[in-house]
């Protein structure tokens, strides 16, 4: 029903995960169906407080990522992207650390995208940072090597605070 309206569609967001009980089995289903008909899926992955508190990031952003890739050739998997998005973020008003939240899409993210296919597919890949992104930290979470872009969510409603993140990302 989407193509032809649009061309990004947001696969396995935390709300769809939490509200409606998306598992990573049927983000995996999602993703193959948006590349299927031509849509790019922009893939969330990302731990829930109490995960996060207990020091689990590492194994759930892991196992979500190779799930939502399992079965997936390099080509396709080239054809998405991959957001991080801490759901303990969301808004919020907290945001992981720029250097925390690169930590996480670099050993994490591309180590399973690399484990999966290889080191030049986990770099080509564009993973981007969403979770509470502002104009006040947006320019040092994109700075940060392993992180692409920003996944921009309720300040995107906000005309000013989104204009000065698309400024700070032009920099």
């Amino acid at each position: 029903m989407l193509a032809g309206l649009c061309q990004y569609v947001i696969v396995g967001h935390s709300e769809r995960r939490q509200y409606f009980a998306e598992t990573d089995e049927t983000v995996n289903k999602k993703v193959k169906a948006a590349l299927a008909h031509g849509l790019t899926p922009i893939v969330c992955v990302g731990e829930i407080l109490a995960e996060n508190e207990a020091g689990q990031t590492a194994a759930v952003v892991t196992r979500q990522t190779r799930a939502a890739y399992a079965g997936l050739a390099a080509g396709d998997a080239l054809k998405t992207i991959l957001a991080y998005e801490p759901v303990w973020a969301i808004g919020t008003g907290k945001a992981a650390t720029p250097a925390g939240a690169n930590a996480v899409v670099g050993l994490h993210i591309r180590g399973a995208l690399a484990d999966l296919y290889s080191s030049a597919v986990a770099d080509a890949l564009r993973v981007q940072y969403g979770g509470s992104v502002t104009a006040a930290n947006a320019a040092d979470l994109m700075a940060q090597p392993d992180i692409d872009g920003a996944l921009v969510g309720g300040a995107s409603l906000k005309p000013a605070e989104f204009a000065a993140i698309v400024k700070a990302a032009a920099h």
